[in-house]
């Protein structure tokens, strides 16, 4: 007989366990090729895992889960470590707060996930109070052309010195998930006093569309799939945080090292961070990358 893994032998031991007695022969006589495929295996499997134990179906659903997380963490650890300057010190990305601050918070985020909104003024309230933290922001436009239109005229606000103002008019807008319009979007750029038509021209520049790109190539290597992702230190964590879960993470990375290097600090991980969101029914907020 070839030898088979054990999770296999294992299903196999339980088939033949549960499997009546009519069917028992039957289930022991085939070969381990056929007989994974046969019906008599598939009912056996069924009424031992689904009716007489499903506990296990949560069981096992848990522990992939914990599998996933586990290989998604380090996934994203061992690309933070290679990549420290674009995570933490690219010249084209907008910043926030104190650029010499000793903690620093990179996000990425989208302007049509409600979830980001949600997050937004938690973290405007961290670095307008705590003045040793710098924000990073990486536009990562996920849900849509729409999105990527925001993106692209939040980027070319930079250029007119209105980065700040136009993100967090943005994000304050409570347009619901799919229904934000380009022409929205340039209405909210009237609101803080943006040049609408030079702001059109530059969201064209090639250096923007270079730069999204560059943050999209940057998130599949750190294993970003929802919106908000936070980057604190080595440890990428999705979903909105409170006010209070973010300050209690800043507090904590002033007392370890970091990858931020040059004196930032990345920061670490809150032990039980108070967030909620990073997916929406449907996959609102998943990774569907903008074409």
């Amino acid at each position: 007989m070839k030898r088979l893994p054990a999770l296999l032998l294992v299903i196999l031991l339980a088939a033949c366990a549960a499997a009546p007695p009519d069917n028992l022969a039957d289930v022991q006589s085939q070969a381990p090729d056929t007989l994974f495929h046969s019906p008599e295996f598939g009912a056996a499997l069924h009424d031992y895992l689904v009716v007489q134990h499903p506990e296990m179906l949560a069981e096992m659903t848990a522990a992939l889960r914990q599998k996933q997380q586990a290989a998604a963490a380090a996934q994203a650890k061992a690309a933070l470590a290679a990549n420290p300057d674009a995570v933490f010190r690219d010249p084209a990305d907008p910043v926030v707060g104190n650029p010499a601050g000793d903690v620093s918070v990179v996000e990425f985020f989208d302007y049509g996930c409600p979830y980001c909104k949600l997050a937004a003024p938690n973290l405007e309230r961290l670095y307008a109070t705590d003045k040793g933290v710098r924000v990073v922001y990486k536009e990562f436009p996920i849900l849509g052309p729409v999105s990527l239109f925001a993106a692209k005229a939040a980027l070319a606000a930079g250029r007119q010195g209105k980065y700040e103002a136009f993100h967090n008019a943005l994000m304050a807008d409570q347009t619901i998930e799919g229904k934000l319009t380009e022409a929205h979007v340039l209405e909210i750029a009237k609101t803080v006093r943006l040049d609408v038509e030079r702001l059109k021209q530059d969201m064209n520049a090639p250096e923007i569309a270079a730069q999204i790109a560059a943050t999209k190539a940057l998130g599949t290597k750190l294993g970003v799939q929802t919106t908000p992702s936070l980057i604190f230190a080595d440890k990428l964590m999705s979903g909105a945080m409170s006010y209070e879960a973010m300050t209690r993470t800043v507090a904590a990375a002033r007392g370890r090292p970091s990858t931020g290097g040059n004196g930032v600090r990345g920061g670490i991980a809150d032990p039980a961070p108070d967030r909620v969101g990073g997916r929406l029914p449907g996959g609102g907020v998943t990774n569907r990358q903008a074409e």
